[in-house]
């Protein structure tokens, strides 16, 4: 038995962190130069192995990439940048076990060389050179999965935003282009530097691929396929393919000058406010025009795929975005589609069902609560004179509002056939803001009373107060807008003492019609608030987020998680000190002693976190902040009380 792991008190005096794929912990059948990226002192990044070539022509490879690169950053920003990475470079060599080392110059002329070995089915570190001079130290090897052939999967270091109202393209760049010169510390180096490193190995892996298949004779299959892509059915393939996007672009160019100018329709001013203000159809109208713009800016876009790009971070929140948008409109569409068939095949007994309804809520028991008040309701001996006057100015509205309303019901079964055809356009959305608008012009009545009465309470009140404030031989000092002291003459308080005497024995009376009707309005307020919830709910419905959140996790990274214990360490030859916590392991595979690592090794994991599920559901959180300033703050609260 031999020891792997062992605890060294001794630091050393440098301490590297190398960033190693997990591609590499499998036993290697040739050896090869480490290409990556050489972050300093403090940390070498390393992307993959190349066995086909040598330095000089992986030199050439590596040239050829990183313009590539640098040109598509340069196409997706608009401007010259450095890039956000450095040029990839040879960072060391991985021989196998007996076999010689590398090209003597190639390790001379590097300022960091890491030279690696294999011993039998595991992996040592032999030496970290500068210049070809071996320096003594300790290494931490971070383990990443490079991800390869999924380059919508990368490491960040904090979440990233799904709210694309508050991402943006330059914050997301600005971030990552950070000035940094090969010489200075890792310790200097932003962790998202340095995952910026690590997501980019995937794309210089598959390019080191592609130029090992060129050294390649290339198959039979490769050639028929060759030759027929470059036939004359593959150009007339392309030429209709390119018809069809022209068309398809400029419908979506038609589609966006129409809806600029519906949406410019809905915002006019109408009584004091906007049109869609008045009305839940014209806010549903607009919110349904600006979503399929934003789908086919998307489509146009090509933010429908999951292509390879550099801003992951504002693609995957735009891939995710988009198809998320398709999938509420389908299923806003199926769930419409069955609530319209039922409405359109019963619409007779659903306008029967809602007249009922509408006349026993709006009238039948508005009457009966006046009826009640005039009989000294609960006890309470209201004044008679104020509280007859009262009770006949309201039963004369309903009357006068069941006269006005009562040829509209003869339409209603035609409203229901509309809200239920609207559900194979809009969706059951559409449906949802039909039943508000009728549910408001319904009730539009009781919101006159409402206004009534609370013209008449606040009134009251103010004057109550006025008259108290007389009372206490004070008043109110507008210039400074505070309450100073006032001698009034003897008229002057013997008048304001009586008719303060006379309001406060009538403000019972109009405190209880006040309450009545202010309760009523604010029930209605609550159901068109749960009509609008319920809505909120099905247009900004999460579907797609869920279901590639529980397929795909990694899609949405999170953060980065390391584990100290991970059983990839097994692939390395001693461990020799260890993280606190991790276990002392012991090998049974003997290793000879000329095979052993010559630097201690400490092998870390590094795995991406995925977001939460609570991170998905931004949009409800948006909806619950925008419904509490609506319907719960302080500012309604007051206004019920004063009357305001």
């Amino acid at each position: 038995m031999t020891m792997v792991g062992k605890q060294v008190t001794d630091v050393p005096e440098h301490v590297f962190k190398i960033y190693w794929p997990m591609h590499l912990c499998s036993p290697m059948s040739e050896s090869g130069y480490l290409v990556g990226w050489n972050l300093g002192l403090g940390g070498i990044v390393v992307a993959s192995k190349v066995s086909y070539a040598s330095a000089d022509q992986i030199s050439a490879y590596l040239s050829d990439f990183y313009r590539d690169f640098a040109a598509t950053e340069h196409r997706r920003l608009g401007m010259q940048v450095d890039g956000p990475v450095l040029p990839p470079r040879i960072v060391g060599y991985l021989s196998r076990e007996g076999e010689g080392l590398c090209e003597p110059d190639v390790c001379a002329s590097c300022a960091i060389w890491v030279d690696v070995f294999t011993a039998r089915t595991q992996v040592a570190f032999r030496a970290i050179r500068t210049f070809g001079q071996a320096v003594p130290g300790r290494v931490v090897l971070m383990l990443y999965d490079e991800s390869m052939g999924k380059p919508w999967h990368f490491y960040t270091a904090s979440p990233i935003c799904l709210d694309l109202t508050k991402l943006s393209s330059t914050v997301d760049f600005a971030s990552r282009n950070i000035s940094y010169e090969p010489g200075e510390s890792h310790h200097d180096v932003p962790l998202q530097r340095v995952l910026d490193h690590i997501n980019t190995t995937g794309q210089l892996h598959k390019h080191l691929e592609g130029e090992e298949r060129q050294h390649e004779k290339p198959s039979l299959r490769t050639i028929v396929w060759n030759k027929i892509s470059r036939g004359t059915g593959a150009q007339t393939i392309a030429r209709s393919q390119e018809t069809a996007s022209a068309l398809f672009a400029w419908f979506c160019s038609v589609f966006l000058l129409l809806s600029s100018y519906f949406l410019r329709a809905v915002d006019i001013d109408f009584l004091g406010g906007k049109l869609k203000d008045f009305s839940a159809v014209c806010q549903q109208l607009s919110l349904i025009v600006r979503r399929l713009a934003y789908l086919m800016e998307q489509w146009h876009a090509s933010y429908y795929s999951r292509k390879s790009a550099s801003g992951r971070r504002r693609h995957n929140a735009q891939y995710a975005s988009f198809w998320n948008s398709f999938w509420v409109i389908a299923l806003d569409l199926i769930i419409g589609c069955v609530l319209g068939t039922y409405l359109i095949m019963h619409s007779q007994r659903v306008s029967e069902m809602t007249i009922t309804g509408l006349r026993v809520y709006t009238v039948t028991s508005l009457e009966q609560t006046i009826d009640w008040l005039r009989r000294w309701p609960a006890g309470l001996k209201l004044n008679n004179g104020l509280d007859g006057f009262l009770a006949e100015l309201f039963l004369w509205l309903i009357h006068f509002w069941t006269v006005i309303f009562q040829p509209f019901t003869r339409c209603l079964r035609a409203v229901v056939i509309v809200a239920g055809w609207s559900g194979f356009v809009g969706g059951c959305s559409m449906q949802l803001a039909v039943l508000s608008d009728t549910l408001t012009l319904a009730t539009l009545h009781t919101y006159w009373f409402y206004m009534v009465a609370t013209r008449i309470f606040h009134w009251q009140l103010v004057t109550l107060y006025s008259l108290f404030n007389l009372f206490r031989g004070r008043k109110h000092n507008v210039l400074r807008n505070r309450i100073d002291s006032c001698d009034y003459d003897l008229d002057q308080l013997l008048i304001g003492t009586i008719l303060f005497t006379l309001l406060t024995y009538l403000f019972p009376t109009v405190l209880v019609y006040y309450v009545t009707f202010a309760s009523r309005r604010l029930a209605i307020i609550m159901a068109q608030g749960l009509l609008e919830i319920l809505l909120g709910i099905l247009n900004h419905c999460p579907v797609f987020y869920m279901m590639l959140r529980i397929r795909d996790p990694q899609m949405f990274p999170g953060g980065v998680s390391y584990d100290i214990n991970c059983k990839s360490a097994r692939r390395f030859i001693e461990s020799a000190w260890i993280l606190p916590g991790s276990p002392v392991q012991l090998s049974r595979d003997p290793i000879p002693l000329s095979a052993r690592s010559r630097l201690n090794v400490a092998v870390v994991q590094m795995r991406m976190m995925p977001m939460p599920f609570a991170a998905i559901f931004f949009q409800y959180y948006h909806i619950w902040t925008q419904f509490s300033a609506n319907y719960l703050s302080f500012g309604i609260l007051r206004s019920l009380v004063v009357g305001d």
